[in-house]
């Protein structure tokens, strides 16, 4: 490095450090220590991180000893193993509660590591039970709160999400399939479309959300992870339908839905929002029977609908815990549900949505009476199967959408 660059390598330096704020804690330390003044900055402009200086002064470094080692360029520290004396709890043995499960997340939720604050103040990273370094900086969580996020089953769920996971790729035997009418795989193709944007959508918009929490609801965090990861799953399992059987990808989807699940401005907003969809959707894959044209379909539906079942159970004790902590809020949710609902009920009608759905369930375009049919009868127990589950999270809608009432003859 040439003297020029060195002069400048230097200025960076001390322009860095003049812009560190120093703590007023660290300050009254060093005096304790006897420190001259300047001798944290001089520390920083030698490229120290303040980490380091806080060590030091945790370490009892005097004064002429720091002012020594920074004179010879050295480090201002010397290893004292401060850090085995911070007071975390000592002597933690986690023991698997169920031998087939293993060592669970939940089996780690034992003395002071199992508590989870109704309200989690660290904005840093921190592993929620050690123990905090006094200057951190801030992560940029801004969801602080356990009523807005948690249900006590993300644990459990959890481990169930990673245990039962699979691979589309071996687990479907794509070598099964068999070739379809034009009609039928067009519906197929076009239904596959539509269910991969609509699951490649909501693991986009959780993943946004996921930073957004902080770190101390650890397993609410490790279980959302399990669903953006199911969701890609689906995703690309759709895509690979489409794709697999001599069809294509069809037109996309509507996009009115993923507009108002985009425009939400609160995660409980966004969850609202997705519960609506989420529990249309676990129907429709439980009866994925009814419009499977082939034993993969039937086993790609059937496994869907057990990963939309983790979702939904999270999605009805999220809810009940929110309204049992934040009961004043029940009106505002009943917005989120109205607005979702007649997104939802806008789209049922376009013809992308209900066609490929009725030849299926029909058994091609000449049969569109009886697949109409069916199809209204398979979004009466959409309707039935989310009110029921609204009233599994101690939610009544009191003014229902009015096409869902007349589906539901309410």
């Amino acid at each position: 490095m040439s003297t020029s660059e060195a002069l400048a390598a230097a200025q960076a330096a001390r322009d860095a450090a003049a812009n560190i704020e120093i703590p007023q804690e660290a300050r009254d330390r060093a005096r304790e220590l006897a420190w001259e003044d300047g001798l944290i900055e001089l520390a920083l402009q030698q490229g120290h991180s303040l980490a380091e200086v806080w060590q030091a002064l945790r370490g009892n470094i005097d004064g002429a000893t720091a002012k020594q080692f920074l004179a010879g360029g050295g480090s201002i520290a010397r290893p004292d193993f401060w850090w085995m004396k911070v007071p975390t709890e000592w002597g933690i043995k986690a023991r698997a509660s169920d031998p087939e499960m293993g060592l669970t997340i939940g089996d780690l939720n034992i003395g002071t590591y199992g508590d989870i604050p109704d309200v989690w103040y660290n904005r840093s990273e921190i592993a929620r039970g050690s123990f905090p370094t006094p200057t951190v900086e801030d992560m940029g969580y801004t969801i602080y709160d356990k009523a807005l996020i948690w249900a006590d089953c993300c644990v459990p769920l959890y481990e169930v999400a990673i245990r039962d996971r699979w691979v589309s790729s071996t687990d479907l035997r794509w070598n099964s399939l068999e070739p379809l009418p034009d009609d039928i795989e067009k519906a197929v193709c076009q239904l596959m479309t539509e269910q991969s944007e609509r699951a490649y959508y909501q693991g986009a918009l959780l993943s946004g959300w996921l930073p957004e929490i902080s770190y101390g609801y650890l397993e609410l965090k490790l279980f959302l992870s399990t669903v953006i990861y199911d969701v890609a799953r689906h995703a690309e399992a759709f895509r690979k339908r489409a794709l697999s059987n001599g069809g294509g990808l069809g037109l996309q989807a509507p996009t009115d839905y993923n507009r108002v699940l985009q425009e939400c401005r609160t995660f409980p907003e966004l969850l609202a929002t997705m519960f609506v969809q989420d529990s249309m959707l676990l129907t429709l894959f439980k009866n994925g029977d009814k419009i499977a044209q082939n034993q993969l379909e039937r086993d790609m539906y059937a496994l869907c609908a057990r990963d939309r079942q983790r979702i939904m159970d999270y999605q009805i004790e999220r809810m009940k815990h929110f309204l049992w902590k934040l009961p004043d809020r029940r009106d505002e949710q009943n917005l989120y549900f109205g607005k979702a609902e007649a997104r939802m009920v806008k789209e049922w009608g376009d013809s992308v949505v209900w066609e490929p759905l009725a030849i299926l369930l029909g058994g091609g375009k000449d049969r569109m009476d009886s697949g109409k049919a069916k199809l209204q009868g398979l979004r009466k127990q959409q309707v039935q199967d989310y009110v029921a589950n609204l009233e599994k999270a101690t939610f009544f809608r009191s003014n229902l959408n009015a096409r869902f009432k007349d589906l539901i003859g309410g």
